[in-house]
């Protein structure tokens, strides 16, 4: 079957990306190409305070994101269709854990900073229910921001985009801005003006915007919005009100977005994408060229200055990522032996009060069930916190080479702790006192007091026999005394021998998965070495080649100038192919529209 046109034109600017070293426009291809057919993705931006949650449940007349004081989400919440109300926050290890919708902003709130990737909510409406899916975006920022990185992010798979801005003021420099990157990425752009019903000069503020978009060669409808006077239309059921709100021009224009034919929609995302990833790449190697032309001018002595200086940094930086990943290596390694044995040595504090207090024939049974549960729980534990910090030392060591190179990190090879393979505790051998023995040991404490009072009491001069009733008090007494300190030492071996053997259990344990441990992070070691190894040869190879490059003189700057003008030409062709396909697509979405 032969491939789409967008496709090819795609896969040639994708790879033209990895090239040239621009693994983020790759990545943004990688994910356009790779979006699940059939599915609309539409990203709502906006900067803070501007009404974006307000804006979306009054889409959905539903309460789905947080609104005024309540904690906003640091990542992307997507919202789809579902049969029944549903919340679902996604971890950085892909678990996915569900949660009621109505606890989702408390939830939100508990969690650690960058322990979620996206929250994913399902509610029941015929809006979403052909594959609409909305996508909340983080309040854009500061351009350093994880939040603000998480939302240009969706870029990547955003079929349509709406901006959010209030109507208080007319768009600022910022703004305007990021509707321009929107834009390059995205063909279908409407800016949603905000909060209407409480600005009474919004008509001059919507019109200020227009002309400020067009003015900036943005293509994007403004389209005035109250979600107060929708919420009020929605809940006394008023028509006249809800056109009022401005809400059904904007639903219109997502209904449109949702009905795009699914490979048409694709041709045309692919071919904007496509137009912007080549334009960046042409800016870039255009810098190159011009960097070059400069060179060139510098002499053959500066130039080879400055890449010993190069040379020099690094060898700095080489030194500087092996000492770190070394010294973070055997403090991780300390650190998840000490905190796995904290952990279980908290555990046998509970074992030894347990059977101080209790006697392991009555509580053993009770007693094994919490103690396989408390040590999976251990493990489990210390393993996550192995992850988390193994992923850390990655980033660190990654740091050391740049911010160019923060996502280029290798898999890890942490699969899991095994936990659910964690052996049983064995019941030792408990004696019981039973009533045989009792029986025994009682007739065996009554002898010495029957024969120690019935000699006494058969003195000559109180002429009782031997075997009396004062003998036989005696005896019995000293039977039951007898009976109760054999039942005494009977417990003490017991608790010891339950204690012995649930404490050679806890350190069977820490000892096989401290040792299970300590080899997966030499394994990470492993990884993190040979991986950031490969890359410092990689630079020390480019270096190397540039130092070539500068000894060969100018006729190879001259030979790799003309590469680069030869790929500049290459990644225009791709920018025209692409802005056709564009038009062709753009023309067939206007044939049905008017058929």
């Amino acid at each position: 079957m032969t491939a789409p046109a967008w496709l090819e034109v795609l896969n040639e600017t994708l790879d033209a990306c990895r090239t040239h070293g621009r693994a983020d426009l790759a990545e943004r291809l990688r994910r356009r190409r790779d979006a699940p057919a059939g599915q609309t993705r539409l990203g709502v931006l906006g900067f803070p305070k501007q009404g974006k949650g307000y804006l979306l449940n009054a889409v959905l007349n539903a309460p789905v994101c947080a609104v005024g004081d309540a904690p906003t989400p640091a990542v992307p919440t997507e919202i789809a269709y579902s049969a029944e109300p549903a919340a679902t926050l996604v971890g950085r290890s892909r678990e996915r854990i569900p949660v009621a919708v109505e606890r989702l902003p408390g939830e939100l709130g508990a969690r650690p900073a960058g322990t979620l990737t996206r929250v994913e909510v399902g509610v029941p409406r015929e809006l979403l229910s052909a594959g609409l899916v909305l996508v909340d975006t983080p309040p854009v920022g500061d351009p350093r921001s994880p939040r603000t990185a998480a939302a240009l992010d969706l870029l990547a798979e955003a079929d349509a985009v709406i901006l959010v801005s209030d109507a208080t003021a007319p768009l600022t420099a910022a703004e305007l801005a990021l509707a321009r990157h929107v834009r390059t990425w995205c063909p279908h752009v409407v800016l949603a003006l905000t909060k209407i019903d409480a600005c009474p000069g919004w008509r001059a503020v919507a019109e200020k915007n227009r002309s400020m978009l067009a003015e900036t060669g943005i293509d994007a409808a403004v389209l005035p919005v109250s979600a107060v006077v929708r919420q009020a239309a929605a809940k006394a059921g008023d028509p006249e009100l809800n056109a009022r709100s401005g809400f059904p021009e904007l639903l219109a224009w997502i209904a449109e977005q949702a009905a795009r034919p699914p490979e048409q929609s694709r041709a045309l995302l692919a071919a904007v994408g496509v137009r912007a990833a080549a334009a960046e790449l042409v800016e870039s190697l255009r810098d190159r060229v011009e960097a070059a032309g400069q060179d060139a001018g510098l002499g053959q002595a500066a130039l080879l200055q400055r890449a010993q200086r190069r040379a020099d940094d690094l060898r700095r930086q080489n030194t500087r990522w092996q000492n770190l990943l070394s010294d973070e290596i055997a403090d991780l390694m300390a650190d998840v032996e000490y905190d796995l044995r904290e952990r279980t040595r908290k555990i046998v504090t509970t074992i030894d009060q347990t059977f101080d207090e209790g006697d392991p024939v009555k509580v053993w049974d009770d007693f094994a069930a919490w103690l396989d549960e408390a040590l999976t729980e251990a493990v489990e534990t210390n393993y996550s916190w192995l992850t988390e910090r193994a992923q850390w030392t990655a980033q660190a060591v990654a740091a050391c080479f740049g911010a160019q190179y923060d996502n280029a990190l290798p898999e890890l090879p942490l699969d899991g702790s095994g936990a659910e393979h964690l052996d049983d505790v064995r019941r030792p051998k408990i004696e019981k006192f039973k009533i045989g023995q009792q029986a025994f040991t009682g007739l065996r404490g009554s002898y010495g007091g029957v024969l120690m009072f019935g000699l006494i009491t058969s003195l000559p001069w109180l002429g009782l026999p031997l075997i009396n009733p004062v003998s036989l008090g005696a005896g019995a007494a000293f039977a039951v005394k007898t009976i109760r300190d054999e039942g005494g030492m009977r417990l003490q071996r017991r608790q010891a021998v339950a204690k012995q053997a649930a404490q050679r259990h806890v350190d069977d344990v820490f000892l096989r998965y401290s040792k299970e441990f300590r080899d997966a992070i030499r394994v990470v070691q492993r990884r993190l070495r040979d991986h950031f190894t490969g890359l410092a040869e990689e630079l020390a190879d480019e270096l190397t080649r540039e130092r070539e490059t500068i000894l060969a003189g100018t006729a190879e700057r001259e030979r790799r100038t003309g590469h680069i003008r030869r790929e500049i030409d290459r990644l225009a062709a791709l920018h025209s192919r692409a802005g056709e396909l564009g038009t062709i697509a753009g023309r067939q979405r206007r044939r049905e529209l008017s058929a």
